[in-house]
């Protein structure tokens, strides 16, 4: 008995166990330590160069590289499930999901596109015509409606423009698609270039999807048209008033039913803006906001916003500088409007400039919100469904990021971070646009080739 007893005691193990287990404990939080250690530094590693799932962006797809395009007729927007691009010498259709092209449109003969409207229902307004450039050439006089979906002409026509009118360079801002209808703006003109007393009725309304006549615009006596748009509630033309040394820049507002003037408004009463202080743009045309950039101001993009209510009737004159800092408004992608506010990218700092991105009120003029994350410069924007989709370039590094606003509120939505060089890759960046989870970025280069479209995706 005693001796089972001490072989009972004696079990091998009995007083081992305890210690074996501290050591495996140990070896266990080791492992543990070097595997966080490891991952942390995985995952910084996949935050800088953008592959960190949930908060990066991907490459979807990208078209084949373009030739160099002319500095006219260029233009990219988001019909349905379509993206389009006119260049100077053709439109082309492409899947949003797929990348794969639809449709392409080539405009007859060695004519090439001057400028375009913005679509709407699906149709997209073309000016094009022979020897653009050529004083002695044809000009920018024919007018082509495009369905957006099958890539196929509507209908063609011309607008009633003499070469000296476009001598020189393309036109913009010569057509207008909207409400159902394509405004067009004819012009007359003497061998000198001057608007001859037709000039008055240069406003002319067609059908949009079949060119059928609709009306003609006779506007205020000694006054021209040098931009029209159009929406369902109005037709607005911005035009030339006054005599020799004492025009000025006013906003027309036309019935969309009848062409019959509403109102015509002087874009400053206090303080008349002259056509030389700038070359004027319509941003918006429901609401109504005009722009007026300095005739020589290539590159900063500065220039004065006026801004008008519902009615039509003058509101607010943003200028380029004030509370909200520098709008830099040299890209398409830099300035949007929608509802109540223009959003913008906009320059702050004397010696060390930055940029961001900011909303301002229509009607008053007034700084809502400016969203700054401290990481970087916006180099472009866009709006949609009330919210803004920023890229932005962070300071000292090659790294861009996407941050998704609160239109209302400038309050962060989203923060992404991108693999590849979005805003430098081969030619400039013309349209951006954020749609159902994709971001659509275009290009244009004239001086090399340039991917069209590239899409990403978030993940």
């Amino acid at each position: 008995m005693g001796t089972t007893d001490v072989r009972a005691g004696s079990v091998p193990g009995a007083g081992a166990r305890p210690g074996r287990g501290r050591r495996t404990g140990c070896l266990a939080v080791v492992i543990v330590a070097v595997l966080a250690l490891v991952g942390g530094l995985v995952s910084g590693v996949l935050m800088i160069v953008g592959h960190m799932p949930g908060d990066s962006m991907d490459t979807v797809w990208e078209t084949p590289t373009d030739p160099a395009a002319a500095e006219h007729g260029n233009g990219s927007w988001v019909v349905g499930d379509v993206l389009v691009r006119s260049r100077f010498d053709a439109v082309t259709g492409y899947g949003v999901r797929t990348g794969k092209q639809h449709w392409e449109y080539v405009p007859p003969g060695r004519s090439e596109i001057c400028s375009t409207s913005d679509p709407d229902d699906s149709v997209l307004l073309l000016v094009h015509g022979e020897n653009v450039t050529d004083a002695q050439g044809e000009g920018c006089a024919d007018v082509t409606a495009l369905d957006l979906k099958t890539g196929k002409e509507l209908w063609s026509g011309s607008r009633k423009a003499s070469a000296k009118a476009t001598a020189g360079g393309p036109v913009s801002g010569a057509v207008a698609a909207g409400g159902g209808l394509a405004v067009v703006l004819d012009t007359w003109t003497d061998g000198e270039g001057e608007v001859v007393a037709d000039g008055r009725r240069a406003i002319r309304a067609v059908d949009l999807r079949t060119g059928g006549r609709r009306w003609t615009a006779t506007v205020p006596e000694a006054c021209r048209p040098s931009d029209v748009g159009a929406a369902k509630r109005r037709v607005v033309a911005v035009l030339h008033c006054g005599k020799e040394d004492r025009t000025e820049l006013t906003a027309a507002v036309l019935d969309p039913a009848t062409g019959a003037l509403l109102h015509n408004e002087p874009l400053d009463a206090r303080r008349p803006v002259a056509p030389s202080q700038g070359q004027t743009a319509l941003v918006s045309v429901d609401p109504l906001v005009v722009s007026v950039r300095p005739p020589y101001d290539v590159g900063s993009g500065t220039g004065t916003f006026f801004a008008f209510g519902a009615d039509g009737r003058r509101a607010s004159r943003i200028e380029n500088s004030g509370e909200h800092g520098k709008i830099v408004a040299d890209k398409p992608s830099k300035v949007a409007v929608d509802g109540e506010r223009l959003y913008a990218v906009s320059e702050v700092g004397k010696s060390s400039t930055s940029s961001r991105a900011v909303a301002v009120d229509l009607a008053t003029g007034r700084l809502v919100w400016q969203a700054d994350s401290g990481r970087g410069d916006a180099v472009a924007l866009a709006v949609h469904d009330g919210k803004v989709t920023v890229l932005q370039q962070d300071r000292g590094s090659f790294t861009e990021r996407l941050y998704v606003l609160d239109g209302a509120t400038g309050e962060e939505l989203d923060d992404r971070t991108f693999s590849v060089n979005v805003d430098q890759e081969d030619g400039w960046l013309g349209g951006f646009f954020d749609r159902d989870g994709l971001l659509i970025v275009s290009r244009y280069d004239t001086e090399g080739p340039g991917r069209p479209f590239v899409v990403y995706e978030r993940w």
